[in-house]
């Protein structure tokens, strides 16, 4: 068996409201569908960060796994590895990264298709096939009478809405927003509105606080017995100070994406919780190295997710239920997204989502809604994610005060 071609087609899927973060607004969702075919007839999915730049870089790759048979997908995944680049060669070494991870998810989908297996059992088995999940709750701008959270009662009612729909028990706060003080204030709300009905408190800034802000803030919301704090200030040397200074647990995505960061963060204590990113990290293999390393340091492992559709959300749950290491439940944008590629969009049920059981990844696209998908993106492009008229991309408001 050979793969024989490649399709790279850019969607856009809005979200139900505009969400706010700190570097501006997410109104919906840019990604790369990969079709991969075979020889045999077999045809692998994947999809991954971007629009047509990513696309792009896929027919510039053709030669790296174009002729190749799909069971040897380490040789593919080597031909996309990225270990020492210089400042200039940053963002075309991150583009590839995210090409490679959605090329070998495609070519994984096929391997799973030709040996009619899902792709967690190649991946080791699941002791567990139901993955938990917590809830995402973002500051969100009004839109057909739907979203305009702003205030901390506006968060618990958010979160509320969120329970009564799908059953999570556990809530990851998106801030970075407003000034940290409304935030915590959000974050007391949760906590004495729901109580222990939330297992798992977790709150993300995405590193809008200076390290004196950060110290300052997470002592205060100590009290309110958070799971972990994910990024709230930048850089390894920033987490490290803040480290010594605050009793609750420190998580990246961002301070810690490459392998060569990982030994400082290790020696200067920076971090608690290392998310591993799928297209961050390259791929699924690079994902489980990430993961052996976490356990061979003790360091605790959660999944990051950023705004993944059905093909992407169900790579991550065949890697979330067979690596045994991962401590943390699941967080995720889907619940707020308005569409999908897929045939059978994933609904949460009882908190969570079960892994697809059918071969490969277990999902099939939707050719009609991959053209609709595909349509909006035409229309939109890709500057939309993060502009915002109102508040500037990577501004936030009274940041010198912070």
């Amino acid at each position: 068996m050979k793969i024989v071609d490649v399709k790279a087609t850019p969607v856009y899927v809005e979200m139900e409201a505009p969400l706010l973060w700190s570097m501006g607004v997410e109104p919906g969702t840019t990604r790369t569908v990969i079709q991969l075919y075979t020889d045999d007839g077999i045809v692998g999915i994947g999809e991954t960060y971007g629009g047509a730049s990513t696309a792009r870089r896929i027919e510039e790759s053709r030669p790296f796994f174009i002729g190749m048979d799909p069971f040897e997908i380490q040789t593919v995944i080597q031909r996309f590895e990225v270990f020492r680049v210089t400042s200039e060669q940053m963002a075309r070494a991150a583009e590839m990264k995210y090409v490679g991870a959605g090329i070998e998810m495609a070519i994984w989908d096929i391997i799973g298709k030709a040996l009619n297996k899902p792709l967690y059992k190649l991946w080791g088995g699941a002791g567990d096939t139901f993955v938990p999940f917590v809830a995402y709750v973002f500051y969100r701008y009004e839109k057909n009478g739907i979203g305009g959270e702003s205030t901390a009662q506006d968060i618990a009612r958010r979160y509320g809405e969120l329970v009564e729909k799908y059953g999570f028990d556990g809530v990851k706060l998106k801030g970075g927003v407003f000034p940290p003080d409304e935030e915590l204030a959000a974050v007391k709300a949760l906590r004495e509105t729901f109580g222990d009905q939330i297992k798992f408190l977790r709150f993300d800034p995405n590193q809008a606080w200076t390290v004196e802000t950060s110290v300052r803030s997470i002592n205060k919301m100590e009290q309110y017995d958070l799971e972990y704090v994910e990024d709230p200030t930048w850089d390894i040397q920033g987490m490290a100070l803040v480290r010594e200074d605050v009793h609750v647990p420190l998580a990246t995505n961002q301070a810690v994406i490459s392998f060569p960061q990982i030994a400082p963060a290790v020696r200067m204590r920076a971090i608690d919780v290392l998310m591993v990113d799928l297209y961050f990290w390259g791929g699924v293999s690079q994902a489980k190295k990430v993961a052996a390393i976490c356990e061979t340091f003790n360091i605790g492992l959660a999944m990051h997710s950023d705004r993944e559709l059905g093909i992407g959300t169900a790579a991550g749950l065949h890697f979330w239920a067979s690596t045994p290491t991962i401590s943390h439940y699941y967080d995720s944008h889907y619940h707020d997204q308005v569409g999908d590629v897929i045939t059978e969009p994933f609904v949460f049920r009882d908190g969570g989502l079960r892994v697809p059981e059918g071969p490969g990844l277990g999902v099939e696209l939707d050719e009609e809604r991959l053209k609709y998908h595909h349509r909006l993106y035409e229309e939109r492009g890709d500057d939309v994610e993060f502009f915002d008229p109102v508040r500037r991309p990577g501004w936030t408001p009274h940041l010198p005060l912070w």
